[in-house]
């Protein structure tokens, strides 16, 4: 597998994409911001509340809106890492379907997605109590299996997983690899206050959709 040509074609392909992948991602970006903000206001609520020595119904308060919070920022953000996946891979394909609305197009699945995404965390939990090293290794196993569901909706849970382990069966370390060559952007995008990921992130994502396409056939 050449890391240049996919990398190469990911880049054509952004500046072919219909819905451009800069401002997806900035539309991404911002609604993970208010996220962030919204935490960091529960963070200073709390600090608040122990300095002031408050009242139980106050603590009740504060408990009962940081666990509607916390629910609501687990879906949103579930949403938009599927979402952001089936749009740079329609992206990879010049796909003319693709829209903006693609960034929560999981919703329509969303218990199988949320199914998915509970049963990778398990396994790849379960996998670094191990050593770091297995987890990292199963995290690999299973790194197309996101890719797998949004392309195929149908698809069982452990049918995408299964088939992840089959697609990346002899390819860990290749693709280990590819992740690996991204880590000067990642570093450029930690220098710009992460400005840089507007480029990166999805410069990165339809590379990986690339590799999966490949691999896929």
């Amino acid at each position: 597998m050449n890391r240049e040509v996919l990398k190469a074609d990911a880049k054509n392909a952004m500046k072919q994409a219909l819905i451009s992948p800069y401002l997806v991602t900035v539309i991404m970006g911002i609604i993970l911001t208010v996220l962030s903000v919204i935490q960091m206001f529960l963070d200073k609520w709390q600090k608040i509340l122990e300095d002031s020595h408050a009242g139980a119904d106050q603590w009740r308060s504060y408990i009962l809106f940081s666990i509607v919070f916390f629910i609501v920022y687990f879906i949103i953000s579930m949403l938009l890492e599927f979402g952001y996946q089936s749009y740079c891979l329609k992206v990879s394909k010049r796909d003319e379907s693709m829209s903006y609305g693609d960034l929560f197009s999981s919703a329509s699945y969303f218990f199988k997605a949320f199914g998915l995404y509970f049963m990778i965390g398990v396994f790849v939990t379960l996998w670094s109590l191990l050593l770091i090293i297995p987890g990292i290794i199963a995290a690999l196993r299973y790194s197309q299996a996101i890719f797998i569901m949004v392309e195929n909706p149908e698809k069982g849970i452990f049918q995408c997983i299964d088939e992840s382990k089959d697609m990346m069966d002899g390819r860990l370390w290749e693709y280990f690899v590819l992740e690996l060559s991204f880590i000067l952007w990642h570093l450029l995008a930690l220098v710009t206050c992460t400005l840089a990921y507007i480029y990166v992130y999805p410069y990165m994502t339809v590379t990986l959709a690339n590799y999966y396409n490949e691999i896929k056939e």
